[in-house]
Parts: structure tokens; sequence; C-alpha cells
């Protein structure tokens, strides 16, 4: 008998904790359908909500390491101008940024290792116009500017062409005039197969009936290593790369080749301003890329960054030693400049 009541209590407690559980649950659930009501309802269940949010990066971007993937030589002005930027944008994400040198295949080998990274913003690209529009133009190498979203530029070099300070060569005429009298036998060095300078060397000769042979580097560096050396009789490259060497009387500029003058290089006449046509070209300014589908807010996050960094003192100073002005252009002006040029390269390599 004491039994049966026992469990006879046993099953009357229970019963009522479950009933209480049961009224605490309800008022749970209409304080929490009063909140959701003045909240905005999802589009999404909360499961997928997460994934989304953990795919793009979110709010939370940037958590890890983030690299730069740069198409030429190390030591060159594109690898320096990279790396002048580094520390600020370090500062500003918040996480370490490294630089990646990846030369080779004029500038495909750098963009193809760009292309197939996961869009997350992790993984971004030193472009300019030879390896993002002259190098697919020229040959399938898997990409095209389409396969990239534009984060924003941040350097504007022009070009020059250049001799030996101990070359016979004082004008530009000088050097057309030699190449004429000795057809196929200069050599004239560019920073590589599919680069403005041997797009725009390509031009010249075709304007100018003139025969000469372009020696392709795979940077600036290599190509001013050659001219130092004996190896090319011109080369026609950035001027922040050759400043420094017309400064020690190593080099000979004889002339810009973009169309206006060069702040850095201003008593220098352009090859127009000397009646010598073809040669002139105006490449997209340098810039970031990231692979197309890289979420908005992680671009946006990575744009402002930019922005930041080449407005920074520091940075400018490093500019400065590396003879180059940062100039900060917007993602979507970066874009239009890299969609014009690809026109202004269709054409004339259509006339090569």
């Amino acid at each position: 008998m004491k039994k049966k009541f026992r469990f006879a209590a046993l099953g009357a407690a229970l019963l009522l904790t479950t009933v209480l559980g049961a009224c605490g649950n309800n008022n749970n659930n209409a304080a929490g359908g009063a909140s959701s009501e003045a909240a905005p309802p999802s589009s999404a269940p909360a499961s997928a909500s997460a994934s989304a949010s953990s795919s793009s990066g979110g709010t939370d971007y940037p958590t890890k390491t983030i690299q730069i993937y740069v198409p030429f030589s190390a030591g060159g002005a594109s690898d320096l101008a990279v790396r002048a930027l580094q520390p600020k944008l370090e500062s500003v994400l918040g996480q370490k940024v490294e630089v990646i040198d990846k030369p080779g295949g004029a500038g495909a080998l750098s963009m193809n290792e760009v292309l197939k990274a996961k869009p997350d913003g992790y993984t971004v690209g030193f472009v300019t116009v030879g390896p993002g529009i002259i190098t697919p133009l020229s040959s399938d190498v898997g990409y095209t500017t389409a396969d990239f979203d534009a984060v924003g530029g941040f350097m504007d070099n022009p070009y020059a062409l250049a001799v030996s300070a101990s070359s016979s060569y004082k004008t530009l005429q000088e050097l057309a005039d030699a190449i004429k009298a000795k057809p196929n036998t200069i050599k004239i060095g560019t920073t590589g197969p599919s680069s403005p300078s041997f797009i725009g060397l390509e031009q010249f000769a075709k304007t100018q009936d003139l025969k000469l042979q372009l020696v392709p580097f795979n940077g600036g560096v290599d190509a001013v290593n050659a001219l130092l050396g004996g190896n090319v009789d011109a080369i026609v490259n950035v001027d922040s790369e050759i400043l420094s060497y017309v400064k020690d009387n190593k080099f000979r500029p004889l002339a810009i080749v973009t169309k206006k003058r060069s702040a850095i290089l201003p008593d220098v006449q352009t090859s127009d301003e000397q009646n010598l046509s073809g040669l002139t070209f105006a490449p997209p300014p340098g810039g970031l890329f990231v692979p197309k589908g890289t979420p908005a807010d992680v671009v946006a996050k990575l744009e402002d960054a930019l922005k930041q960094a080449t407005a920074d003192a520091d940075v400018k100073k490093s500019f400065d030693n590396i003879f180059i002005e940062p100039i900060f252009t917007p993602a979507a002006d970066f874009r239009k400049a890299y969609d014009d040029a690809l026109g202004y390269y269709q054409e004339n390599l259509k006339k090569s």
C-alpha cells in the first residue's frame, strides 16, 4: 500500500513539473514572438544565414593572413610599391599582409594564382595593363579582366626610353636613324612580351618603318640590368626604375613615351613632342583586384584600406624613395580605366 502511494506521489510530481515547464516555454515563446515582431524578418533559415555569413567573410573579415601576388620580379617598381603599402594595409586590416612575387608567363602565372583562389578576400592580385589586358589578348592564358573584381588603383607610372650614358645616341631621332641604317641590329629591351612597352615599340616600328630587335624580360629590373651590362642598346621602362640611374649618370633618357611629360623627368620631351609618333601609350594605373565573386563587403574593406594606405604619410615617403606618387583610384574608376584600355589594345593588337 505504501509502495502504491509513493508511485502515485512520484507521478503527480512529474505531472506538475511537466505542466510548469510547458507554461514556462509558452511564456518564453510569447516574449520571443514580441521581440521577433520588432525586428525585420529573415529571408533565410538561421542555418543558411550563418553559412552565408561564414562563406562571405561577413563583418569578421579579415581573420587571417592576406596574400598579394605581384606578377613581376622582386625589387622592381611594382614590387616595391606594393611593399610600401604593406605596413599600412596591415595596420588598417589588423592582419598580416604577405607579398608574393610570381613573375613569368607575361604575368599569367600570378594572375592565374589569384584566379583559382577562393573568392574570400584572402588572395589579392596586383595588376597592370600588361598581365591584366595585353597578355590575355595576345594568347589564351585562361582568364580575362572580366574574371576579377576591382579593388582600386594606387600608382600611375609613366614610361621612358633610355640608353646608356656612354651611348652615341643623344636624341630619339638619332636612335631612329641608326635603326634605319642598321635594320634588325639595334636591340631594345622591354618589360615583357605582352607589356605596354613591347606593344608601344611594335607600333613605333610600324609607324616609323623601323626594323629592330625587341628583347622581352620578366620585369623592369631585368631590363635595367641588361642595359647596364650592355646586352641591349636601349630600354623602354617605367620612369621610377630608371631615374636613379639617370641621376647617377649611367642612363640617358631620350623620350617620355606617354601622352604627357613625367613629373620625375620634367625636362625630357615626349616622343610626340619630338615629332616621332607611334610610341605614345597611356596605360591605366596599377592596382589591386580579387577573384570574381568576392563578397561586396570584403571588397569594400580592401578598397577602404587601400585608400587609407595611399594617403598615409609614411607610405608617401616610401613612394618618394622609389620615385612614384601614390594616387588612389576608387574601384569603379579603376574598373573603367581597364575597360577603356581593353578597347585601345584590342584595336592596336589587330594592327600588330
